[in-house]
C-alpha cells in the first residue's frame, strides 16, 4: 500500500526550509538544490511540490501576510481591551507580542527580504503592497474594536508601520535594552516634546 503524503505539511516543510536558506545568504543567491537540501529531499522532489523559485517565494509571501493578520487577529480576540489599566499598557502587551512572539510560531522571519525584492519584481510588489493592504484592514478592525471608533486609519497604519519594524529590528537583533514592554510609552515621550 503507498504511503500518504500530507502535501500541504511537504510544501510548509519547503517553505521552512526556504526561510532557513534566506537565514544564510540573500534570496537571489539561494537555488533550488539549496532548499530542497535543507528540507532533506532531493532536487527532484522539491520539483513535485514546487515548479521554480518563484512559486516558493509567492508562496512565502503569501503565507506572511496570512500570517501576520490571523496572528494580529488572534492577539485581539484573546486579550481583551478591559484586561488592561489603559491604551498605552493594552498597545504595549500586543508590541511585545509582535516583537517577540509565542513559543512554538513559526513566524516569517525572512519577510524582509520579499519587501526588497518587491522594489525589483512587479509581480512581488503587487503582492507586498496587497499583503500590507490587508494587514492594514486587519490592524484597523482591531483598533476599531479594542479601543473605540474615534481611531482612524492612520492610526492603524502607524501601528502597522511600528509593528513592521520592531519585526525587522528584533529579528536582526538589533533592539538594546528592554524596550518591548513599553514602545508606546517610550514613543509617548517623545511625542511631548
Amino acid at each position: 500500500m503507498p504511503k500518504i503524503v500530507d502535501r500541504n505539511a511537504v510544501r510548509m516543510d519547503i517553505l521552512m526550509a526556504f526561510q532557513r536558506c534566506i537565514g544564510r545568504k540573500p534570496i537571489d543567491k539561494i537555488s533550488l538544490r539549496d532548499i530542497a537540501a535543507e528540507a532533506g529531499m532531493s532536487h527532484p522532489k522539491l520539483l513535485n511540490y514546487y515548479s521554480n523559485k518563484n512559486e516558493i517565494i509567492y508562496t512565502y509571501i503569501r503565507y506572511t501576510r496570512d500570517f501576520i493578520s490571523s496572528r494580529c487577529e488572534k492577539w485581539f480576540r484573546e486579550n481583551r481591551r478591559s484586561s488592561y489599566g489603559s491604551n498605552r499598557d493594552y498597545l504595549n502587551a500586543f508590541m511585545k507580542y509582535v516583537a517577540e512572539g509565542k513559543e512554538g510560531e513559526l513566524r516569517p522571519v525572512a519577510a524582509c527580504q520579499t519587501f526588497v525584492l518587491g522594489y525589483y519584481d512587479s509581480e512581488i510588489g503587487k503582492m507586498v503592497r496587497d499583503e500590507f493592504e490587508q494587514w492594514h484592514s486587519a490592524m484597523e478592525r482591531c483598533l476599531r474594536e479594542a479601543c473605540g471608533d474615534k481611531l482612524d486609519k492612520a492610526e492603524a497604519e502607524a501601528l502597522m508601520y511600528l509593528c513592521v519594524g520592531v519585526m525587522v529590528c528584533n529579528y536582526n537583533k538589533a533592539v538594546s535594552g528592554d524596550i518591548n514592554g513599553d514602545i508606546i510609552g517610550r514613543l509617548a515621550e517623545l511625542a511631548k516634546g
